[in-house]
């Protein structure tokens, strides 16, 4: 416990166990070490004369600010009103602005403002009197040495499920792994959840979804978003992420929110799920091969996946602003692969899934968390610190080819496997194990059918108009003559969706500031 404490107000951001006056109350008896580990996800601000402790949950996936110069300190979740408040004008992060157009996600602890940082992951920020003292724990580094169980980490997942159920849950069904884990947890200890999904009626999500539904007599609703949703949302969506979720994953705020989930139930998502998958290379035995030369693999890993993909074409570079361009010339992209390979820690397979748990999970997933949150009361059962630790123990072989989530199904709900897996090998039903060979197209042969519409939706002379007169906003990072030169080619045919929605982004973030007058 701080002697001397002035601290009398404590605010809890995402969801514990406790109440705001029980966690207080804990502070005040028990000391800070008391609430810098317990159930949930969240960030706790607790605040007096001049004083001020901000502690974030081990997984971080709640996003929280903070400015400190001069003996001045400014926090909050949303960027523009620390900017307000301490009155400082906005500038680019060119680094972060580069991270943000090549992953969609920031990395590290970065803003789109060089001034302001993350509070990082299991953190104790104390701020007394113009004195800032930091005390961060990496999550991953303080996980113990376990026998590996596959069976302790569903008994874990079953039991965030119960304690966060509710009396009328609502679940987030696809036709993936994440969310079928947990409706197996579910149904096997008797919660019968309200299924939503994304979608068209065409959709193979949509269709797996109403397979499920009818044969457990769950109620279940199609949420289907069209462009006019984008328009009407797109200002609070730009607010509440902070410019850092890029148009193309807006529909995150839009389905829970057309959903109506009523105040007092849960909505369940499969955040974090794929840390128990080897989300970014998931290739069988081509995986555990990069082990034996984790560095030479890391740098081609990196390289290959930042050069895949561009946002903005070679022979475009010299019509953005210098900086923003230096970012995304070879010399740049060198410089941010080897950034990334250093967060894998020197492993491959596990380095990949620190960087999934510590970059990607507190930057790019964390931002969906904000979206949910703004209607709904969001959990996800994967943020137990014990399924964590389970899940980190176990060997890759249990994490390729999604190998724990369909035992953690067989375990739970097997009836379940009778319902197709998103590019399966066997037709209308999901394997108990990944067949060898699983990621190559040949045992890919369940055709999926996606929900995004995105690329049509770029072509619709309503969206193009928006972009093409909003142009001049964007002339600090890009000329405008290219952005009318990519809308062009993308309604042409060519499928430029991922630079129009980077585009589209920073226009809303751009119109943001101006309405509050940055």
């Amino acid at each position: 416990m701080l002697s001397n404490t002035t601290i009398n107000s404590l605010r809890q951001i995402g969801y514990t166990k406790y109440s705001d006056q029980q966690l207080l109350d804990l502070f005040l008896t028990q000391g800070i070490q008391s609430l810098r580990d317990i159930s949930g996800e969240y960030v706790l601000i607790l605040e007096g004369a001049n004083e001020c402790v901000i502690i974030t949950s081990p997984v971080g996936a709640m996003q929280y600010y903070c400015y400190y110069n001069n003996n001045c300190f400014y926090h909050g979740n949303l960027i523009i009103n620390i900017l307000n408040q301490a009155t400082i004008p906005w500038k680019w992060n060119w680094s972060a602005l580069g991270d943000l157009c090549q992953l969609e996600n920031l990395t590290n602890n970065q803003t789109l403002h060089p001034s302001i940082s993350r509070v990082p992951p299991g953190t104790c920020l104390y701020y007394k009197n113009g004195q800032i003292n930091i005390d961060t724990s990496c999550y991953i580094d303080t996980i113990p040495l376990l026998r590996p169980d596959p069976n302790a980490a569903v008994k874990a997942m079953n039991q965030e499920v119960a304690t966060w159920s509710g009396n009328n849950p609502y679940l987030s069904l696809s036709g993936g792994f994440d969310s079928r884990v947990i409706l197996g947890s579910m149904l096997q200890q008797g919660i019968q959840p309200h299924l939503i999904t994304i979608g068209n009626d065409q959709c193979s999500d949509v269709m797996t979804a109403k397979a499920i539904a009818s044969e457990y007599n769950l109620t279940h609703d199609l949420i289907r978003i069209n462009i006019n949703d984008f328009f009407e949302h797109a200002t609070r969506i730009s607010y509440l992420t902070n410019g850092t979720k890029t148009a193309w994953h807006w529909n995150t705020y839009l389905y829970p929110l057309k959903a109506n989930i009523p105040t007092d139930s849960s909505f369940f998502v499969g955040t974090l799920g794929e840390f128990a998958r080897s989300y970014y290379f998931d290739k069988g035995k081509l995986g555990q091969l990069g082990d034996l030369n984790p560095k030479l693999a890391l740098n081609k890993f990196w390289t290959m996946k930042l050069n895949r993909h561009p946002t903005f074409y070679p022979d475009e570079l010299s019509s953005l602003n210098s900086q923003f361009a230096n970012q995304l010339y070879p010399q740049g992209i060198n410089s941010r692969a080897n950034k990334l390979a250093s967060y894998c820690k020197q492993e491959f397979l596990p380095g990949l899934a620190r960087y999934y748990f510590e970059q990607r999970v507190p930057n790019f997933y964390a931002n969906g968390i904000s979206m949910y949150m703004d209607s709904s009361q969001w959990r996800s059962p994967f943020h137990s610190r014990r399924w964590i630790d389970h899940i980190w123990n176990l060997p890759a072989s249990w994490k390729l080819g999604s190998n724990w989530h369909r035992y953690a199904i067989t375990k739970n709900m097997p009836k379940l496997l009778n319902f197709p897996e998103e590019n399966g090998l066997a037709p209308g039903r999901m394997l108990k194990k990944a067949p060898p060979f699983y990621w190559t197209s040949l045992m890919r042969r369940t055709p999926y059918i996606t929900y995004d519409l995105s690329s049509e939706w770029y072509r619709n002379p309503s969206l193009q108009d928006f972009i093409y007169s909003n142009r001049q906003t964007l002339d600090d990072l890009i000329d405008p003559d290219l952005v009318a030169t990519i809308l062009l080619n993308h309604k042409s045919g060519e499928d430029r969706t991922r630079t129009l929605a980077f585009l589209l982004t920073m226009i809303y973030w751009k119109q943001n500031l101006k309405r509050h007058n940055l």
